[in-house]
């Protein structure tokens, strides 16, 4: 227990007390200017100019009072406590160097400006906000490390911000990007979800080499013979599928990445913690390496290499027999609405389309939920927002088709291998009957939204399931290896099965069996996990940007007014679809409407931070 000079009495622990003068002392001198105190400090300086070390509190009261009295540590104390040069110390002090007494003043000083600086940025950034009048705030360089703490708070990047609460801004990174547009320090093109949904934005890593992997000894079939179309999006740039026919066995084509990248290699590691391609209306982030979709996007070389799944069907469209083979093929690559007009003519796409036609009916019969939306792409440049519809095509449905039916295939092929495989599987809807099960395409974009409002999400896993919406006992995705990692993974699976055949049967030759090159099923679990958080992250944040881009175009046309379809009455409120958007609201409505009812709205107010709009029924 302690006394203070105040008189109150402290519990302090031994450690924290230092022992300076055994007293006694009956009273605590004021703090008091000492002339002993200035000639013994100036004498030690004079004789020391480069600092001393240590100077105890006895041998500085022997120096200036030539005896050691408490009181006089106490006047020393006092006076020494604010003087720069001096460092205090448990039982003394030491005198700093000229140097060291030239930087703790450089450091005040800058400390003093800091602190300057970050009062004039409050009240100016305050009142800019509060007029929402960027006119107020100057964008001066010193206020950047303001701005940046901000900016990375309305990110996602912090948890906290100082500098938001000294201006009373909600803890919210929406209230500080809301506070950031009012002042003019960030502009509304500036999309923060990708990196508060914790994307990966940077480019990916370049591999040292692309070079076949020599544990597979690929060797390919020459396909390229056989007329093969890849059919997508005008603006797509990483083509990983293609489609050709041969007598009663439909090709499908798949890139091979795998071919040259290794599980648990530098590659995978990258790819796995992108887990996607993300698709931004600003720009792609491509899940792998430029190089790698240069060498294996089929149709982009005069000849691609491929993982091709050759399947003859029952005359019902079920599977009969089912090749996987690594090839080499020659690629004519189309777009949706070159291949419509084709279709018309070609006869390799006519008996592709037959044979799509008998495996939708099949999917059909086993209780498949057909789900429809029209679909919209935004693409921004230099902050200009386009929307552009993309046109329903039979080419489309056909592409989507043969793609269900590589999954189904390779998830048929994988469990008849006992291999530890990505399979994918969806529980039955909530209501069969609201789903539509069976009951095919609707034209009802409000049934479209009820089928999709009851489905369950589809589960990726090493376990095999059925997936119902699809109407299939076994399915998997493989056809995207260029930008999903979840197919990624089904090729090394794939691969490492068709190497261990092959040393199989060289095996009977006398040579050892290739060591273990795929993917144990904790290895497989382990990475699945990590795929489904990041894609679920890549997903959101693609959605939200999308919204994003549709608010920065309705706060520029603060005058807009277009067509809504609703989707849904709830409550006084509508689910409503803006087709010239392609994204979907809720808003108020008082009058009676029922659901696919055509309605005129105009916008009233928006908010980009929140992805917001308000809007009245005209």
């Amino acid at each position: 227990m302690i006394k203070t000079i105040d008189g109150d009495e402290r519990k302090v622990r031994n450690k924290d007390l230092a022992m300076v003068h055994a007293g006694p002392i009956h009273s605590f001198p004021i703090a008091q200017h000492s002339k002993e105190v200035n000639e013994a400090l100036d004498l030690l300086k004079e004789e020391n100019p480069e600092g001393v070390p240590i100077v105890s509190w006895n041998e500085f009261a022997e120096l200036a009072w030539s005896k050691v009295e408490a009181k006089h540590i106490v006047i020393a104390w006092h006076m020494l406590l604010e003087n720069p040069a001096i460092e205090m110390l448990d039982n003394g002090f030491r005198i700093r160097s000229k140097e060291e007494q030239q930087k703790l003043i450089e450091k005040e000083r800058k400390k003093k400006e800091i602190t300057e600086t970050r009062a004039a940025f409050v009240e100016a950034f305050g009142l800019a906000w509060k007029k929402n009048d960027p006119s107020f705030v100057d964008k001066d360089q010193n206020f950047k490390p303001f701005v940046d703490e901000l900016s990375r708070f309305a990110r996602g990047f912090a948890v906290d911000s100082p500098i938001a609460r000294d201006l009373g801004i909600r803890l919210t990174p929406q209230a500080v990007h809301e506070a950031l547009l009012a002042t003019g320090f960030w502009e509304p093109f500036i999309n923060p979800w990708p990196d508060r949904n914790g994307c990966i934005l940077s480019m990916p890593c370049e591999p040292k080499n692309i070079r076949e992997r020599s544990e597979l000894t690929l060797d390919r079939l020459d396909l390229r013979y056989l007329s093969s179309f890849a059919i997508d999006n005008p603006w797509s740039k990483d083509p990983d599928d293609a489609i050709s026919i041969e007598g009663n066995r439909v090709w499908i084509h798949v890139s091979d990445p795998v071919s040259a990248i290794a599980p648990i290699s530098t590659e995978d590691e990258d790819a796995c913690a992108r887990a996607s391609t993300l698709y931004l209306p600003e720009k792609t982030i491509p899940m792998l390496h430029h190089s790698l979709i240069e060498a294996f996007g089929l149709g982009i070389l005069p000849e691609s290499k491929a993982l091709s799944f050759g399947i003859t069907l029952q005359k019902n469209g079920k599977i009969d027999q089912i090749s996987i083979v690594p090839s080499i093929i020659k690629v004519a690559r189309l777009t949706y609405e070159e291949a419509d007009v084709l279709l018309e003519t070609n006869e390799v796409l006519q008996n592709l389309n037959e044979i799509v036609e008998a495996r939708k009916k099949l999917r059909q019969d086993q209780g498949s939920v057909d789900i429809v939306f029209p679909e919209v792409s935004i693409r921004a440049i230099d902050g200009n927002v386009e929307f552009l519809p993309v046109p329903a095509t039979r080419s489309a449905r056909l592409v989507q088709e043969l793609m269900i039916l590589a999954g189904e295939a390779a998830a048929r092929w994988a469990y008849a291998a006992g291999l530890a495989f990505p399979y994918v599987s969806q529980e039955p809807p909530i209501s069969a009957e609201s789903a539509g099960c069976g009951a095919g395409l609707s034209e009802s974009l409000a049934e479209n939204y009820a089928r999709r409002k009851v489905m369950r999400t589809a589960i990726v896993s090493s376990t095999c399931g059925a997936h119902a919406g699809l109407g299939l006992s076994f399915y998997s995705q493989v056809t995207s290896p260029l930008r999903r990692y979840q197919d990624l993974l089904a090729h090394y699976q794939i691969h490492a099965e068709l190497a261990r055949q092959k040393s199989s049967n060289i095996l009977e030759e006398g040579i050892p069996r290739e060591a273990q090159i795929g993917l144990s099923r904790e290895m497989l679990d382990q990475r699945l996990y990590l795929y489904g958080l990041q894609a679920a992250k890549n997903r959101q944040a693609e959605r939200d940007s999308r919204l994003h881009w549709a608010m920065v175009y309705l706060s520029k046309h603060r005058d807009w007014k277009g067509q809504a379809i609703v989707l849904e009455i709830d409550r006084g409120h509508a689910h409503i679809y803006i087709p010239s958007f392609g994204i979907e609201m809720l808003i108020h409505i008082s009058r009676n409407v029922k659901p696919d009812t055509n309605i005129t709205i105009a916008l009233r107010r928006v908010s980009i931070p929140e992805l917001t709009a308000t809007f009245d029924i005209v």
